[in-house]
């Protein structure tokens, strides 16, 4: 999981909004448009701003979700839009609560990667709020994509197993650097990747394609007796917007990969 820098309004759904403020998600915006378009028009004018914001890449699983077709590519609510506990805030009309996500598994092949245990991000979310309250109050407690920072990264990757863990070292700083009780930014990163399920099998399989792939670039570059290598992969990862799993990759390169992030004044 990345950071997101969503871009400001107005767009469809603030301009939305402004007319119905009580209105509703799913019945009311998804069918909405301005004549003479037609209806659910503004609806997937805002999935491909999500998209565009996000580098074309989940927000949870950072897997790639730009080229996918119209019905995989989903709207999350990082709060629950059934929250009505609060009048004064319509959580399913809120932009900076809505995300484009993948299918979090759901479209897999079934039979390699069986559900519920390889469901992730959104869908895995949703699985465990079924009849769940105390994942409400979880939710409270996990971190939101829009507020990690951007320097250093939170995370950790473990090349044998293929997955996302806390970098204690880092996460100790946060706690110092805010004032937080120790392990408060690690115990809410451990749960982060839990309730999104970000280590299930299929996407830990994944992962290791990508260290498979910079493996290979670290055999190319030993033959050549290349010491730039991370440097100049670096660029050729990070210089458009966003490869799949970036954080991955991210971790991979080290302190190449956030020297070069910081010469392009990477924010989300």
């Amino acid at each position: 999981m990345k950071t997101i820098i969503k871009s400001l309004p107005p767009n469809e759904l603030t301009l939305f909004v402004e007319l119905y403020p009580a209105a509703d998600w799913e019945n009311d915006f998804r069918n909405y448009s301005v004549s003479p378009n037609p209806a659910g028009h503004d609806y997937k004018e805002i999935k491909k701003k999500l998209i565009v914001d996000q580098g074309g890449l989940c927000a949870y699983c950072e897997k790639p979700i730009h080229s996918d077709g119209e019905h995989t590519q989903r709207v999350e609510h990082i709060h629950p839009k059934s929250d009505n506990s609060n009048p004064a805030v319509n959580w399913g009309l809120v932009w900076t609560n809505v995300l484009a996500v993948c299918t979090g598994g759901e479209t897999e092949n079934k039979e390699v990667h069986p559900l519920p245990a390889n469901l992730s991000c959104d869908a895995h979310k949703n699985h465990c709020m079924q009849g769940e309250k105390i994942v409400m109050q979880l939710l409270d407690q996990i971190f939101n994509p829009l507020h990690l920072p951007v320097f250093p990264c939170l995370f950790d990757f473990e090349k044998h197993t293929g997955k996302l863990v806390p970098n204690e070292n880092v996460c100790s700083e946060i706690d110092s650097l805010l004032e937080l009780a120790i392990g408060d930014t690690m115990n809410r990163l451990i749960k982060t990747i839990q309730l999104l399920n970000l280590n299930c099998d299929r996407l830990t399989t994944e992962r290791r394609l990508v260290l498979f792939q910079y493996n290979q670039e670290v055999a190319k570059a030993c033959k050549l007796d290349d010491n730039n290598f991370k440097i100049k992969l670096s660029h050729k990862w990070f210089n458009k917007k966003w490869p799949s799993f970036f954080t991955t990759r991210r971790i991979l390169l080290g302190n190449a990969a956030e020297n070069y992030l910081q010469s392009i004044e990477y924010a989300g």
